[in-house]
């Protein structure tokens, strides 16, 4: 009863500010920018608090804790002085455990480990940007992501981007280099540095040649190409520390005149050499970074092909309502290659999507079922399946209201039958203008495995107010 009432006060301790903010900032006009004598300057922020419980559990060495609170601010700036061609770009979070989470919590996450404070402050970019200092060329300076080799890296250093230079109309390019930043992992100050090329050899085809140098070499060549106004084609490979990670083809295609999009995806995975340590979105040998990185650990990955075929349908009777469906198989390049994660399977996958149907303004809604067959030789085979809905209204007076359901049953083979997991929210949103809103969003979570920690169910009530002036 105790802990109870502590969540209570802490709920109100918490929820009741994020509002008392809401209301003060309503009475203030909110522009789209602030006009400076220098430039202008747009702040955004957003402020979270969600706690979090259940009843309490009730197994051996796992604690006798019932709630969670957390606290999160995120901050975005950006100043233009777009007569001078000087630009200045942030984004930073701040994260606060409230009530002490204690170790081996079913509510314990990342927070938690992060120190005695349970607190975390991240910087995920900062930086000033160019376009006047050199003509046709951009520059940016500071804490940055740069898109490349297989997504994304984040570094500080410089970056270097020529858009068609020299009046080259078939070229443009990025030069990048600086030291590693990864807030999720613990890493040596190593450098890295990156060229990325795009050629544009005839309309509507552009293809990227990106590469980046840390620790080993990785390179990745890929093509985006529009042959006709219905018809995308996309291509990509990629080589990553000095290994080939995967390739894959996509074509999406539209028929105007029945309201139909067809898409097929031929997907090959290529093997590991080792297992692995995960780094910029990519694998990297654990012989060569295991001792650097504390942050995800992968086992090897093993080859496969994977086939995605993909259909949606308009209904012609019925304005905002279609159908779709997919089918992937994916098949090991061998049976030896066969693991506890690694399998061949097949999955379909079907439902509806409505779009103000029958006049219904700003109502949109999907719906869905998917089922999913594993073939296993050695292991135990498994089969499952999982139906989703997701509804939004738009309501009078600026509100909105959202809501959804997941639910999932699981069989393998006799060990486990019918194990099933449960999931819906509800949240109501309310709009001051495009600049500034708030939300309350309700998640309740039922899952058969939490039974082995003695709690049956999870609940999160979480208050957000978005800002931005």
């Amino acid at each position: 009863m105790k802990k109870q009432k502590g969540v209570t006060q802490g709920f109100r301790a918490g929820f009741v500010p994020i509002f008392l903010i809401f209301l003060l900032l309503a009475a203030v006009p909110v522009l789209a920018e602030m006009d400076l004598p220098y430039g202008t300057l747009n702040i955004t922020s957003r402020t979270q608090y969600q706690v979090k419980w259940s009843t309490p559990p009730d197994r051996f060495m796992v604690p006798n804790d019932s709630s969670d609170q957390d606290f999160e601010e995120q901050v975005g700036v950006n100043w233009d002085w777009r007569e001078k061609g000087v630009s200045f770009n942030f984004l930073g979070r701040y994260r606060k455990d409230l009530d002490g989470t204690p170790e081996g919590s079913i509510f314990q996450d990342y927070i938690d480990a992060c120190g005695d404070n349970r607190q975390q402050l991240m910087l995920y970019y900062g930086y000033l940007e160019f376009t006047e200092l050199i003509q046709d060329y951009d520059i940016r300076i500071g804490r940055q992501y740069v898109f490349g080799v297989d997504e994304n890296i984040q570094l500080d250093g410089l970056w270097l981007r020529g858009d068609r230079p020299l009046h080259l109309d078939w070229l443009s390019f990025e030069i990048y280099g600086g030291m590693v930043s990864q807030p999720f992992a613990n890493l040596r100050r190593d450098g890295i540095a990156g060229l990325n090329l795009e050629f544009y050899p005839v309309k509507d085809l552009v293809i990227h040649a990106d590469s980046s140098f840390y620790k080993e070499n990785s390179w990745t060549l890929y093509a985006d190409w529009r042959p006709y106004e219905n018809l995308r084609m996309d291509a990509h490979g990629a080589f990553i520390n000095n290994h080939a990670r995967y390739a894959f083809f996509n074509v999406v295609g539209d028929i105007d005149k029945t309201g139909t999009t067809i898409g097929f995806k031929y997907y090959r995975n290529f093997e590991n050499e080792h297992d692995s340590e995960f780094i910029f979105d990519w694998q990297s040998p654990e012989k060569d970074l295991g001792k650097d990185i504390r942050k995800l650990y992968l086992a090897r990955e093993r080859a496969y092909n994977q086939f995605d075929l993909s259909i949606s349908q308009a209904i012609p009777t019925q304005e905002g309502l279609a159908i779709f469906s997919r089918l992937s198989i994916r098949k090991l390049a061998s049976s030896d290659d066969e693991d506890l994660y690694t399998t061949d399977f097949i999955s379909w996958t079907a439902g509806i999507n409505i779009n103000e149907w029958l006049h219904l303004e700003g109502f949109h809604c999907s719906i869905g079922i998917t089922k999913w067959w594993e073939n296993r030789d050695t292991y135990y085979e498994a089969n499952s399946i999982s139906v989703f809905a997701n509804i939004h209204q738009e309501l009078f007076d600026r509100w909105e209201i959202s809501g959804g359901y997941y639910f999932k049953t699981e069989d393998v083979n006799s060990l486990i039958e019918n194990e099933a997991a449960n999931n819906y929210y509800g949240a109501i949103r309310y709009r001051m203008d495009e600049n500034k809103w708030a939300e309350l969003k309700y998640e309740y979570e039922r899952d058969d495995y939490y039974k082995e920690f003695g709690v049956s169910d999870i609940n999160s009530l979480t208050a957000t107010v978005y800002v931005k002036f």
